[in-house]
């Protein structure tokens, strides 16, 4: 099966999931399955299938004493999505023994942690989720995925009756991206102190989560990453052929990335100076925020 040919049943298997007609799905991906060459190791060592180039430059950084091949196989994502069509049907344990063969293809998918994450609150094997929330925690860079994985533990800690815990997760969640799921289950708190006890993150929500040791601490691999992203952006956009919209807006996206991690005065000037020299070409409309 030639590779455009996959690409296009990939899509049609996520049209259907996104139509909820799993078992139409379920038939593209073995069909995919059974014409997917594996291929672990080749010439250029380990074969992976990341999704982005972020994940791709972290991984680099995370292990870089492995050699790694870049190949669009479409293991991850398929394994990805039949386990969770096993989700769906409330097939938790077989869910994730798919997820845990897509997370071999690709183990730095937050997409991937976060199935793994619910299937685990399903069965209410709360360990098991603190143990692999730590491993996700690892592989979130972006500050919108860092505050859902946040999110998520305020969810485990609402299950065992420790709400304060959880709401102050929850509210440290919004002080690293302002997610409106996190707001859903602070109103559901506020309604079982019949009260509302904060406005807004402050410093005591971030003293609270230091003293319960679950303040963010970010691995030494994550600067190098986004500084690398940015150097190889920079040298794309230099060429008039790849002089467009969406290489200039990820490359803001991975300043902006940076400067979460390492605010400065340096990093702050050299975004500002990209956006005035592309801001008239192109224009950051409500949908790019």
């Amino acid at each position: 099966m030639e590779v455009s040919e996959k690409v296009e049943l990939l899509k049609k298997a996520n049209m259907y999931m996104g139509k909820r007609k799993f078992l139409e799905a379920d038939t593209i991906l073995d069909k995919l399955l059974k014409s997917t060459e594996v291929i672990e190791i080749d010439k250029h060592g380990k074969v992976m299938d990341f999704s982005t180039q972020l994940e791709f430059v972290l991984y680099c950084n995370m292990d870089n004493h492995t050699k790694i091949s870049w190949s669009r196989n479409y293991l991850s994502e398929i394994y990805c999505l039949k386990g969770i069509i096993k989700y769906e049907d409330k097939k938790y344990k077989e869910a994730l023994i798919y997820y845990e063969k897509a997370l071999r293809w690709n183990p730095v998918s937050v997409l991937i942690y976060s199935e793994i994450l619910e299937s685990y609150i399903k069965l209410n094997e709360l360990e098991k989720f603190e143990e692999i929330w730590k491993k996700a925690m690892r592989i979130a860079v972006r500050p919108v995925d860092i505050a859902m994985f946040y999110k998520k533990l305020a969810f485990v800690w609402i299950e065992r009756g420790e709400n304060e815990l959880a709401y102050n997760l929850l509210l440290y969640s919004k002080l690293i991206f302002p997610r409106k799921e996190a707001d859903i289950e602070i109103a559901y708190l506020e309604k079982r102190y019949g009260t509302k006890i904060k406005y807004f993150p402050d410093l005591a929500t971030v003293e609270y989560i230091k003293a319960n040791e679950l303040e963010y601490k970010r691995p030494v691999y994550i600067i190098p990453t986004y500084i690398g992203l940015i150097k190889m952006m920079l040298g794309v956009l230099k060429k008039e052929e790849y002089q467009n919209r969406n290489n200039y807006l990820l490359t803001i996206d991975y300043y902006h990335g940076l400067y979460f991690h390492k605010p400065g005065a340096a990093i702050h000037s050299e975004m500002l100076a990209l956006q005035r020299e592309y801001e008239l070409k192109y224009p950051v409309g409500k949908e790019d925020n």
